[in-house]
């Protein structure tokens, strides 16, 4: 299955064009979503879906009190080559911004995966298939492990990454480490798997 996803994640597609493709999903409740890779230029976006989170939402993805995002972290949070720093972006059938699940490479076969959801699509399983996505594009990357950093008191993060086979270190200063091995199982159910990988490729290839 790895070579499958490392050969369409490589394999030239069209480019993407001024409007970017997206791929739609149903989640548990029915509602239908629409799934991209962020790209350089959804500043913009970032900004607006960033003033939609609540104050713990923004809390548990930061591990900081955030009223906005700065320059800087804007910056960083585009800065997207696709392969080392890759992110989708999602959004409803409205064009509004709801989710963001990305992974930086940290080491040769390590990223750092962290995941925002919008509380209106808490508990309808965003959250998973996001993880599912992510972990598919990291492995075809060559990058076999997720490590996340999320607080101690967050039971649904808890409760995504154990459910990808996570490893929890202890608690340290009301934040906890987990370790999740990115093994095929993980995506084996992913719907339109295929064509969100070939949205990937085309990413890549766009930059």
């Amino acid at each position: 299955m790895l070579a499958i996803v490392s050969t369409i994640l490589t394999t030239s597609p069209p480019s993407i064009g001024s409007r970017p493709a997206t791929v739609t999903l149903h989640l548990r409740d029915n509602r239908a979503v629409r799934v991209r890779p962020l790209m350089r230029t959804d500043r913009e976006q970032l900004v607006e879906g960033f003033r939609h989170l609540s104050e713990a939402s923004r809390y548990q993805r930061f591990l900081s009190p955030t009223a906005q995002l700065s320059g800087s972290q804007l910056t960083y949070l585009t800065n997207i080559d696709h392969i080392d720093h890759f992110a989708w972006g999602v959004e409803s059938t409205d064009g509004t911004g709801i989710a963001i699940a990305r992974y930086v490479r940290t080491g040769p076969d390590t990223a750092e995966a962290a995941f925002t959801i919008n509380d209106a699509f808490h508990g309808c399983g965003l959250g998973w298939r996001m993880l599912q996505a992510l972990a598919m594009v990291a492995a075809g990357h060559g990058i076999s492990r997720f490590e996340m950093t999320m607080l101690a008191d967050n039971a649904s993060m808890a409760h995504l990454a154990g459910k990808a086979g996570a490893v929890f270190e202890q608690p340290d200063g009301g934040t906890i480490r987990a370790e999740v091995d990115l093994l095929p199982a993980i995506w084996s159910d992913l719907p339109r798997a295929e064509e969100l990988l070939r949205l990937a490729s085309a990413a890549a290839r766009a930059e």
